[in-house]
């Protein structure tokens, strides 16, 4: 079984759209010969922490963890509604922030018994989980690291921060929590997001939620060879 995680609701609905199933709970389900549990976790790290615990925790033989959602992109070129893939999850919150921007990870891990190098970072490998999973990755889906923040940023300053320091491709609310969740129990993850806004800008012009959560409704398809 593949736990689906997805923050709210309305992202979840979008993502089972094509499946013949509608969030209602905890779904399970069956598609393209995979079975499935579709989750909605709550939006941020601290509510997919806690989500992702309790479900590996009654779900103890399940195969692996994929997040999919929507995102804000670092790259202004992204077209909205385009696809990103998670090489790495990053949680830049972990640290010393100053007021003049000056940043520091901690010195100490999160969790003893599982160590990260950086300590705020925990690398992927996207197309080796999708295997482990049963599912297809496409050659062609843009990779890159995403960061998880407990808020967005709010202003380009903050956004250009970010990406320098981090070379982030994507800016997320709950991936480095299932990441760090599912690498802990040892299975799979993989974290798929579509993109609805550029990081950093405020003006909701620039926005489009529903081209993002519409193009949702293809990655489930595409992931198990169902849309070909």
């Amino acid at each position: 079984m593949i736990i689906l995680a997805c923050a709210t609701e309305l992202e979840c609905r979008h993502v089972l759209a094509r499946t013949g199933h509608r969030p209602d709970g905890d779904t399970r389900f069956d598609y393209a010969g995979l079975e499935f549990l579709a989750c909605v976790t709550g939006v941020g790290p601290v509510a997919a922490a806690l989500r992702a615990g309790e479900l590996l925790e009654r779900h103890p033989a399940a195969a692996g963890v994929v997040n999919l959602g929507i995102c804000g992109s670092f790259d202004p070129r992204a077209a909205l509604g385009s696809v990103c893939v998670a090489s790495a999850e990053v949680w830049p919150e972990y640290g010393v922030h100053c007021s003049d921007g000056a940043e520091e990870p901690f010195g100490f891990q999160m969790l003893q018994d599982f160590p990260l190098s950086p300590v705020n970072r925990l690398e992927l490998d996207p197309f080796a989980a999708a295997s482990a999973m049963g599912l297809r990755l496409p050659e062609d889906w843009p990779r890159g690291a995403s960061l998880t923040v407990a808020g967005v940023s709010g202003d380009p300053q903050r956004a250009a921060l970010l990406l320098a320091r981090h070379d982030a491709a994507t800016e997320n609310m709950e991936g480095f929590g299932l990441a760090l969740a599912a690498h802990r129990k040892g299975i799979a993850f993989l974290e798929v997001r579509t993109v609805s806004n550029p990081v950093g800008v405020r003006d909701k012009a620039r926005w489009n939620f529903r081209l993002a959560l519409d193009a949702l409704e293809s990655v489930l398809p595409t992931l198990t060879g169902a849309a070909a």
